[in-house]
């Protein structure tokens, strides 16, 4: 009898450590897999966007990459993700060489690797579109095709096409299907916001005009343009390059490098490069900071398909710098810090 009372108090004691046990795994791992699920959620409704850019054309694309693998953060779901860059040809530039977009593809795998940074890229098309019905693939327009298919029209995926429009218009025509899940934010054009007359004489829309038309013209696609009018008022000065950002970063000195290197061939004016217009900077940072820029509902071109598109009509130029500064400051001090 001795034997089995110890039995049974032992049995007791087995059953209560267990039911102590299961309580407390059911606090700590079930608020964690509420943490897990609200994160999931929370993932779910990050906004995705590419940046499709003629990097190797010009300087402000390297600017506006940075800025944005600064802020890039795979853990605040709150954030949005860029999910991939990609390079697009500038055939038009009397600087260029046959492969425009492999020259793009090669600037943007440097930054990506000076940033630490883990987003794939991929190489455009060398070629604009030959038709408004032929489109020119590549790994770029594939990619685009990819990401655009696990979007929805509730949760699109934006394109900010910093250049020739050829890699997004190549995806559209591979795929309809995906015009929906596509926001198309084009940096280009000239407009005056007085008398809603467009100016597609510009460098971007002239690399691939037939691309650009393709894109004002799909029927569905959510269209929005920072304007090289508005954009042109961000500008930068080398001593502000050289006094904001830490001068021992390797990333400071390639943007340097890059800036004095570069030969502006449509222009003579500012010999010594004492500053640059960063357009393609204001299109992401109107993005990220959308109290700092005018966004309207206007009337597209008259000779594309009628309907509204959403045009930048003007930015505040010195609150856009000192953002972009302050954000890339702190991103590369503290990968400094981390690497140390």
């Amino acid at each position: 009898m001795k034997a089995l009372r110890i039995f049974g108090t032992i049995l007791v004691c087995l059953l209560v450590a267990c039911l102590v046990y299961l309580y407390l795994w059911s606090l700590v791992f079930g608020a964690r897999f509420d943490d897990l699920s609200a994160a999931a959620e929370a993932r779910s409704r990050q906004p995705h966007y590419i940046i499709d850019a003629d990097t190797a054309n010009e300087v402000d694309d390297l600017f506006a990459i940075v800025g944005a693998l600064a802020r890039d953060n795979r853990y605040h779901y709150d954030r949005p993700l860029l999910v991939g860059l990609t390079a697009a040809q500038f055939h038009t530039s009397p600087l260029a060489g046959s492969t425009t977009a492999l020259e793009s593809q090669r600037i943007n795998e440097q930054l990506l690797k000076l940033m630490y940074a883990t987003v794939p890229s991929f190489p455009g098309s060398d070629q604009p579109l030959r038709s408004a019905t032929e489109a020119q693939p590549s790994p770029a327009s594939q990619f685009i095709v990819a990401e655009a298919r696990k979007a929805s029209p509730e949760q699109k995926l934006t394109v900010f096409i910093l250049g020739s429009c050829t890699n997004l218009a190549s995806a559209i025509l591979s795929d309809s299907s995906i015009v929906p899940n596509v926001h198309a934010r084009y940096l280009g054009f000239w407009y005056d916001p007085a008398t809603g007359v467009y100016d597609k004489k510009e460098f971007n829309t002239g690399n691939d005009p037939a691309a650009l038309n393709l894109l004002l013209n799909t029927k569905g696609l959510e269209f929005t343009v920072m304007t090289a009018t508005s954009s042109q008022a961000l500008q930068m000065t080398r001593e502000q390059l050289d006094n904001k950002l830490p001068a021992d970063s390797p990333v400071t000195q390639y943007l340097q490098k890059r800036w004095d290197t570069y030969d502006r061939w449509w222009t003579e004016a500012d010999p010594g490069k004492k500053q640059w217009t960063m357009w393609d900077v204001a299109s992401l940072e109107a993005w990220f900071n959308p109290q700092l820029a005018t966004l309207e509902n206007r009337p597209a071109p008259a000779e594309n398909l009628q309907r509204d598109i959403n045009v930048y009509t003007a930015i505040d130029s010195g609150q856009m710098l000192e953002q972009w500064f302050m954000v890339v400051d702190s991103s590369l001090r503290a990968t400094a810090k981390a690497i140390q």
